[in-house]
Formats: structure tokens, sequence, C-alpha cells
């Protein structure tokens, strides 16, 4: 397989929005990072749980919406905060673990 480079994995900013996602946020935060994927950004969009907090703990930079404000508005906030950062390319990635990070690579191949 070839990619855009060797180091391409630091350079992806995972975006993840989530709403009450806690008994899984953290199964899906450990597979990306098993998978190398350390640019994490996870939007908690209101949760009523500790899904913010479980995200926090397993290193993602978690953004908090006070009130749920749905996708649309979860994927602007996180989006906005990876163009703030030196990604150069910004994954959306659901936090339910219905993705795996072989989707990723596989759109990073050239």
């Amino acid at each position: 397989m070839k990619y855009i480079n060797d180091n391409w994995k630091d350079q992806v900013c995972i975006v993840m929005p989530c709403y009450n996602e806690d008994r899984v946020i953290r199964s899906t935060l450990r597979t990306l990072k098993r998978a190398g994927f350390r640019n994490i950004i996870v939007v908690d969009d209101g949760s009523k749980d500790n899904s913010g907090k479980i995200a926090k703990s397993e290193g993602a930079k978690v953004y908090r919406h006070i009130i749920n404000r749905g996708l649309g508005a979860a994927l602007g906030t996180g989006i906005q905060a990876a163009t703030e950062t030196d990604c150069r390319v910004i994954v959306t990635y659901d936090s339910d673990g219905q993705h795996i990070p072989s989707y990723v690579e596989k759109q990073m191949q050239l």
C-alpha cells in the first residue's frame, strides 16, 4: 500500500461527535489509538451521561455543547476546532463504534 507519506496518521484529525455514548466511546477511542491515530476531537453534544468525561480520560480533546444541538452543529464545532490545528486532513468518525480505522486508512491510500 502506498500512502501520502510515512507519517500521514499524524496529519489526520479525527472529529467525533457524540451524544450519550458512554457505553461505547471508550472502546471506539481505544480502537483508534491502537491504530495509531492521536489527533482526536470529541464534541459532546449535550450528553446527559459521562461521554465527555470518558473521552477526556482517553486523551481526546473534548468540546462540549451545553444542550443537544444536533449532528450538524456538533460536526461544525469539531471541524472548526480541527482547522485550528496543524492537521492536513479532517475525518469525521462516529462515536458508537460502527466505523473501523481501516476505513480511514483506505481513504488515505493513493
